[in-house]
């Protein structure tokens, strides 16, 4: 929330300005740590822009929903995929997450007929849909690394 800088306490202590204020005796060079913190600023994080050389070789995918609104076709779910190299994005909708396993096979097959390559890498925050033996043994079939 922040305070006063010292000379203004100093000096409203001085000039009696605010009522019932204890007469506060401060250092003149006094640093308020919590001030200090609060002005920090991050450090710009250090990395290559991307970690891949061309399309497909890292997917980053989630599964979002249920929405608030569904679709008018109903879906209420949508599962997304990010391209590392490209930073291109896909989004498929979903009525429920089970159709996830199905989505990434469409998607996959749409990807890999567009640009003739394959996806090696998928990243995923481990969620449920994409945990399940059926998911993981496809990707293990198609040389996909999880």
């Amino acid at each position: 929330m922040g305070h006063l800088g010292f000379s203004q306490i100093r000096k409203s202590c001085k000039l009696k300005a605010i009522r019932d204020l204890p007469d506060i005796i401060i250092p003149e060079n006094t640093i308020c740590k919590p001030c200090q913190f609060g002005k920090k600023t991050r450090v710009q994080f250090n990395s290559k822009e991307g970690s891949t050389s061309k399309p497909l070789e890292l997917i980053h995918t989630d599964l979002c929903g249920p929405t608030r609104k569904k679709s008018p076709r109903g879906e209420g779910y949508y599962i997304l995929f990010i391209d590392d190299f490209s930073r291109m994005c896909w989004i498929c909708l979903l009525k429920c997450k089970d159709e996830a396993f199905e989505k990434f096979k469409v998607f996959k097959a749409l990807v890999g007929n567009e640009l003739d390559l394959k996806i090696k890498c998928l990243r995923s925050d481990r969620g449920g849909e994409f945990i399940s033996d059926e998911f993981l043994d496809f990707c293990e079939q198609h040389g996909i690394k999880r």
